[in-house]
């Protein structure tokens, strides 16, 4: 340890690596979005809760919620599209009976098994899918959803035809190691899936890193590359869709930067 790091350590702080601006610029390129044949439809209602996914759903096995909270929108919406949900979340202790056909489990789905914890490996693996069985994900997990989708086998992870993940504290990328996780974490589900769709949280804010705009939490929506026959990039935003996830709040709306 060098003589600044201990100076500092002693008042509890200490020095990080900066990501460069290049990196930072690289990591807005790695969230392009797409156009395709799907057009997008909103699942889930207004404002929180409510997501931007690909129309097509048909034959979706179930979805996979970990995270649940005490919002249901998005899964009640699936339930009247046939598709039911397992739906985990340890802070809570049951879901509305109108979702019918849903299973909640009082688990948080991580990484690895522990008291109230399941890994997503064990979950997927228990359901014991056929060969052309799809599944759904809609994750939102404060936080735990790099670490977890990290640990995804390959296999595992392209089980899911449609992907949602809210991607949390983004203001921490300006730190070169953290962001070396959520690029990692990118990376890897991009290796078989294109990004359709983005929209900042606007109840987590905006910071600005190298003078680049970087929403704090923003959600993505992911589309197995076999479902995509054709591609443009996407240039209209917000959608016409979108809607702030909390309603009293002014939207964030990225800035030309984000899709040229």
């Amino acid at each position: 340890m060098n003589i600044s790091n201990y100076l500092l350590s002693l008042f509890g702080y200490y020095l990080e690596k900066f990501s460069s601006k290049s990196e930072i610029l690289d990591f807005i390129k790695i969230l392009r979005p797409y156009n395709t044949e799907h057009k997008l439809i909103r699942i889930g209602g207004n404002y929180d809760g409510g997501y931007l996914v690909p129309d097509d759903l048909n034959d979706i096995k179930f979805n996979l919620s970990p995270g649940v909270g005490n919002r249901y929108n998005f899964e009640l919406d699936l339930v009247k599209k046939n598709i039911p949900s397992y739906m985990f979340d340890a802070s809570i202790d049951s879901i509305s009976s109108d979702l019918t056909g849903c299973i909640f489990i009082k688990k948080n789905v991580g990484s690895i098994n522990k008291n109230d914890q399941i890994s997503i490996n064990d979950l997927i693996e228990g359901f014991k899918l056929e060969k052309k069985q799809d599944l759904m994900l809609q994750m939102d997990i404060e936080g735990m959803e790099y670490e977890t989708i990290l640990s995804l086998s390959k296999k595992n992870l392209d089980c899911f035809r449609i992907i949602v993940i809210e991607f949390h504290n983004l203001r921490e990328i300006k730190n070169k190691f953290f962001l070396k996780i959520v690029m990692s974490t990118l990376e890897k589900i991009l290796q078989n899936f294109i990004i359709c769709h983005l929209h900042p949280n606007n109840s987590c804010g905006i910071n600005y890193i190298s003078n680049l705009p970087i929403p704090n939490a923003i959600e993505i929506s992911f589309i197995r590359k076999d479902r995509v026959q054709k591609k443009t990039y996407a240039k209209d935003f917000p959608h016409n869709l979108d809607q702030p996830s909390v309603k009293d709040l002014k939207d964030i709306y990225l800035p030309k930067i984000w899709f040229t």
